[in-house]
């Protein structure tokens, strides 16, 4: 199974994925790259934070750049006008 890296890229720097995760392809591992997106979300929201000019830059197990997954691809921000 192929070996991804999911480089954290943000307004606090860059975090290296050191370890990185086997996959069954580069599809699923944007999927992973959202949930951890989603998941770093809801901690700044918890804090009273939204920041969505940070990144996830995807990599294959020889360090090649495949895409890079936005913060704003990971939620669907809309107001109903409703209240």
């Amino acid at each position: 199974m192929p070996h991804f890296y999911l480089h954290l890229i943000n307004g606090s720097g860059i975090t290296r994925d050191q370890e990185g995760i086997e996959l069954p392809d580069v599809d699923a591992a944007r999927v992973e790259a959202l949930a951890a997106i989603r998941s770093i979300l809801k901690e700044e929201l918890n804090n009273g934070q939204l920041d969505l000019g940070g990144r996830v830059a995807i990599e294959d197990g020889q360090g090649n750049f495949l895409c890079d997954v936005m913060f704003a691809e990971a939620v669907d921000i809309s107001s109903n006008g409703v209240g």
